[in-house]
């Protein structure tokens, strides 16, 4: 029994020596290094295993009991179904009722005349042009015959010549008198009883009546015997 205590005794020394050694220079090792700061790693911490829960096993059918083969199986009599009666749904009149409008008596509007709209009025109709001359000689033509028969003087060498005749003449009567564009329109046939009765117009047109503008007058002279 000491024999085969002794090497476990020695290794048991040695496992001390060896331990104290350890703790040896970790002493020193620690006295020697500043301490570093705490370092933390994630990996350090076991992550909790999670217990798997064993699935229950489903429980064993039970087997049917074994029918004997001899017994004839009979199929289970069900019932007929009947058909439900049909049972008829009463009828309901349906009365309608129709309600009558209020009878309105419509009065007719009271008709206005259609108003009668006056034709535009046309414009007067602007005078027509005053002829001037015309009036002129309406009103002057006989004063300027009677003048010019007061006036006349049978020429004395038409007289011992007998020349009788007459002459018809034409003259332009101004605004202020004058008398202008003296023409024989209708000869007597002699020169002479031509020439007086142009004289006779100019020394008697100063007491013709004066127009409000310059008119034409044709006057016929007699030259006459007795």
């Amino acid at each position: 029994m000491i024999l085969n205590n002794r090497p476990l005794g020695i290794s048991l020394l040695l496992h001390a020596v060896l331990l104290g050694l350890f703790f040896f220079a970790v002493s020193m090792y620690v006295q020697k290094k500043p301490p570093e700061p705490l370092k933390i790693h994630i990996s350090s911490f076991a992550v909790p295993v999670k217990q798997s829960i064993p699935t229950p096993l489903p429980p064993k059918q039970q087997e049917p009991a074994p029918v004997p083969k001899n017994i004839p199986i009979q199929p289970a009599l069900t019932p007929p179904i009947k058909p439900a009666p049909i049972v008829p749904r009463p009828v309901i009149p349906v009365v309608q009722t129709i309600a009558k409008a209020p009878s309105v008596v419509a009065t007719p509007a009271p008709v206005t005349p259609p108003k009668v709209l006056d034709a535009p009025k046309a414009p007067p109709a602007p005078p027509p042009p005053v002829n001037v001359e015309k009036e002129f000689l309406n009103a002057h033509l006989g004063e300027i015959r009677g003048l010019l028969l007061q006036n006349l003087k049978y020429p004395k060498m038409a007289q011992k010549l007998k020349m009788q005749g007459e002459v018809r003449i034409a003259f332009t009567l101004g605004a202020d008198g004058s008398v202008e564009d003296i023409k024989i329109i209708e000869g007597s046939g002699f020169d002479l009883l031509d020439e007086d009765a142009r004289t006779l117009i100019e020394k008697t047109a100063s007491k013709f009546p004066k127009p409000s503008k310059s008119v034409r007058i044709s006057v016929p002279l007699s030259y006459v015997l007795r």
